[in-house]
């Protein structure tokens, strides 16, 4: 699980054997939020994290998009059902 971006306390890691849809899991004090790459939404919490840094989670994710995009399909193949395989 590679850490992509290490901003403002918050980490952004990839899991290398994750699945669809393509989303990130970011990490702050002990919570991790999952935000969907193309909504750029929480779609998961795990933990507790104020709604004020879910937010700054998702404008983190937002502002990086591109480029996160491009991390998932190195990991994972250029499609939403792919993996990529060794």
């Amino acid at each position: 699980m590679p850490t992509l971006i290490r901003e403002d306390g918050f980490e952004v890691r990839i899991y290398t054997l994750d699945h669809p849809p393509s989303h990130v899991h970011v990490a702050n004090a002990g919570a991790v939020v999952k935000i969907d790459l193309s909504t750029h939404h929480a779609i998961e919490i795990v933990g507790s994290i104020s709604d004020r840094d879910v937010k700054r989670a998702e404008q983190l994710v937002a502002r990086h998009t591109q480029f996160l995009k491009q991390e998932w399909e190195k990991l994972h193949g250029g499609r939403e059902g792919n993996r990529k395989r060794s």
